[in-house]
């Protein structure tokens, strides 16, 4: 097994047990429901008194199974591992009675199990994600939508996580189901920072007489490479350089006083980047 092979299937453990302590801890014991297998998972556990995991277990395969009769999508060994392992951890937390967080014992307990279950799950999701695995679930959902009611997938996913999140008002009632609605929010904003390093990395861009200089002090000063792009002035019509750069969050102030330093006329526009791979960043692998 290769290093990067270990380091893929050490996360997605890592991930999926997070997940699955999230569920158990946070969402069950106080009828949480953030949208996904697992919440349709947890109404049918309250009604009927089901296992969660091996519901969980059920749906997952019944929806891979779906996404290759009906899409032609064949999910990968990472995928299904995930989808297993989270099952499975589940239900073996559940029934070794692992620590839960009654949300009635405290104040403001409901919003505290809604933020801080979401930012859990969304750690252990976005480990799984980062590492090109999928945990299943809804999204499969979202993309038969996509491909026969002409939806985008985002929107598919919108629309099952709300038929269920519907079931649980009538089941649970709507104060569940709006801390239900904080827990796929905050979920989703941690999977983000997960996958994208939160917000780590900016590319700027200066239009400057001074290109040159500015781009040898970039080069010298902060040791970043740079690229220049051709371009051409709307108004003037003047061809002038584009510096392009991309920096660490902290390197900010110090191009900013670069550029003014060189060129206090300068132009500069800074964007934020999902992500960044190559020398100095991220690598590819």
């Amino acid at each position: 097994m290769s290093r990067k092979t270990f380091l893929d299937y050490f996360l997605i453990t890592v991930g999926s047990v997070l997940t699955a302590i999230s569920i158990v801890s946070f969402m069950i014991p106080n009828n949480i429901i953030a949208g996904g297998v697992s919440g349709l998972a947890i109404i049918v556990f309250k009604v009927f008194g089901l296992w969660v995991g091996a519901q969980m277990f059920v749906y997952n395969i019944v929806l891979f199974l779906l996404a290759f009769v009906i899409l032609g999508v064949g999910f990968g060994i990472k995928s299904i591992y995930s989808a297993v392992l989270m099952s499975l951890t589940v239900d073996i937390l559940q029934r070794s009675k692992f620590p839960v967080f009654d949300a009635s014992t405290t104040q403001d307990g409901f919003l505290l199990v809604a933020i801080y279950g979401g930012v859990i799950a969304g750690a252990g999701m976005g480990l799984v994600l980062w590492r090109g695995a999928s945990t299943g679930g809804t999204d499969i959902l979202a993309m038969i939508f996509s491909k026969y009611l002409s939806f985008s997938t985002g929107t598919g996913l919108l629309i099952s996580d709300s038929l269920i999140t519907m079931l649980a008002v009538v089941v649970f009632g709507p104060i569940a189901a709006m801390y239900g609605i904080i827990t796929i929010f905050t979920t989703s904003k941690t999977i983000d920072g997960i996958i994208e390093g939160v917000g780590n990395t900016r590319t700027a861009f200066v239009i400057s007489k001074e290109s040159e200089s500015i781009k040898n002090r970039i080069i010298k000063e902060m040791e970043r490479g740079t690229t220049m792009l051709k371009a051409t002035g709307g108004f003037s019509g003047e061809e002038r350089p584009v510096l392009m750069v991309s920096i660490r969050r902290r390197e900010i102030g110090q191009l900013r006083h670069i550029v003014k330093a060189t060129d206090k006329r300068a132009f500069v526009i800074i964007v934020n980047n999902s992500e960044v791979f190559g020398e100095g960043f991220k690598n590819l692998t």
